[in-house]
């Protein structure tokens, strides 16, 4: 199929351009800044040549109208994601005006499938335990919650209309050949520097990156009609995700008691420090999904695409192994992966 990707150049994005060039598919990219394209795709091993870059803006209507003509099928991965509250204005400008540009014009064309890359935000705060795909659109307790949410309802009126849209519920996303430095890098490079923070109360779940682009070319098959495809990956209490590091590195991870109190302030104070300027890695918004976390049953997901998620430990070595490839943290902190 030929297939347009935005965000192609996001961390999700080209690790899908990679998997859908595997999988016999021609992508096609829209892009702000299509100089940049050719040096991430030589670091991701993709041959540029093999992609059709178009020069274009999710949030210009026009733009998005051109670069849907002539494909058969859309992967919307493109949004500003930040749990940072200084950036609310930007996310409302760019995240709902983009949607509604892509799948507008995706369904317009009669693109099918036409796969919208949500957010475990959307959802949260989470209503069930475990949580599924059907789980209602919340999107409250931060702003970029709020405007995936609005996002997600957009995508679902769709569905509710019978357009053949997927929609994607990922959980933090980690992995290998994150070259633009994605929202969770900066919480893995602090766990491994300087000690993982761990206190009662604290949750949370990771997916690996290479199994949801596996996921978005399973589903990239015409006739299917919409679809929900929750894909949170493996849940974490404090002591499973050090226990977890430490099968990964082979040792033992430095972890530091951090009472819930401190965790508030400390994200307040990230804020406070963003306004400034300054990441202090956590915010408010990082906080309250954090100590309000729910697992995911990704069994749905599993039974329909065929995809089984890797074991956690893989997820993490592999990238621990490349951020020490990549210069992120230093040799003596990711133990038996430092060989190679």
């Amino acid at each position: 199929m030929k297939v347009l990707i935005t965000g192609g150049t996001g961390f999700l994005g080209s690790h899908t351009v990679r998997r859908l060039l595997a999988a016999g598919h021609e992508p096609r990219l829209l892009t702000r800044a299509p100089d940049k394209v050719a040096p991430l795709m030589e670091k991701m091993h993709i041959d540029v040549t093999a992609l059709d870059v178009v020069k274009g803006d999710i949030t210009d209507e026009a733009s998005v109208h051109r670069a849907v003509k002539g494909c058969e099928a859309v992967v919307h991965a493109a949004a500003v994601v930040a749990m940072d509250p200084t950036l609310e204005a930007t996310m409302e400008s760019t995240n709902l005006a983009g949607t509604t540009n892509v799948l507008g014009a995706a369904v317009a064309s009669g693109c099918d499938p036409i796969i919208h890359v949500s957010s475990a935000a959307a959802l949260f705060p989470f209503q069930t335990d475990p949580v599924t795909a059907d789980h209602p659109v919340m999107g409250g307790g931060t702003a970029y919650g709020r405007t995936k949410a609005a996002c997600d309802l957009l995508a679902r009126r769709y569905q509710d209309e019978g357009s053949p849209v997927v929609i994607l519920y990922p959980s933090g996303i980690m992995g290998p050949d994150d070259w633009n430095e994605s929202i969770n890098l900066a919480s893995y490079v602090l766990w491994l520097e300087k000690g993982f923070p761990r206190s009662k109360g604290y949750s949370g779940s990771y997916v690996d990156v290479r199994d949801l682009a596996e996921i978005i070319v399973a589903a990239m098959v015409a006739g299917n009609g919409p679809r929900r495809y929750l894909a949170f990956g493996t849940y974490f209490t404090a002591q499973s995700l050090i226990a977890t590091m430490e099968e990964a590195i082979g040792a033992k991870v430095k972890s530091v008691p951090l009472p819930k109190p401190v965790w508030w302030v400390w994200g307040r104070a990230g804020d406070l420090a963003r306004r400034f300027g300054k990441d202090l890695v956590l915010t408010s918004d990082g906080f309250d999904f954090i100590f309000k976390s729910r697992r995911g049953d990704d069994s749905a997901t599993v039974e329909a695409t065929g995809v089984e998620f890797r074991p956690a430990a893989e997820t993490f070595a592999d990238t621990f192994r490349w951020m020490h490839q990549a210069g992120h943290v230093g040799a003596e902190k990711v133990g038996v992966l430092a060989d190679g």
